[in-house]
């Protein structure tokens, strides 16, 4: 199998992964009408004040923007950061990495696959995910 498409799928599933990790809570109420919904509204708040609470707690977090490229780290890297086909990133800083092989540059057996991930990050967002993967 091609190395590319097997990559590929891994960041399609990691991305898949990750946007459902916050989706909203509405689905969990399939089925309830009536006093069930009302005490759902109590307790979780409409669908609307729901995204409302999700937009508020991406704009405290200072990694908002750069979630959705982890998740296609994490494909390769684990969600944690600890590795698994690619190495672990947890508390590394990787932007002098991630700018090599947005360079070109070889560093391992999996350059060519990096250079391609790392060729489509501006400067922001790789020193983003280097403070990212230093925190996690």
């Amino acid at each position: 199998m091609n190395i590319n498409f097997i990559v590929g799928m891994c960041c399609i599933v990691g991305t898949i992964y990750y946007v459902t990790l916050d989706s909203p809570k509405q689905s969990r109420i399939q089925g309830c009408y009536g006093e069930c919904y009302e005490k759902y509204l109590e307790v979780h708040g409409s669908f609307t004040e729901e995204l409302q609470a999700q937009a508020e707690a991406a704009e405290a977090d200072e990694f908002s923007s750069i979630r959705g490229l982890w998740a296609g780290c994490a494909a390769c890297h684990g969600m944690t950061g600890g590795g698994g086909i690619g190495p672990a990133l947890a508390g590394r800083e990787i932007d002098d990495m991630l700018k090599a092989y947005r360079a070109g540059e070889t560093r391992g057996a999996q350059s060519a696959l990096m250079w391609s991930q790392a060729g489509q990050l501006t400067d922001q967002e790789i020193d983003l995910l280097s403070k990212f993967t230093v925190q996690l």
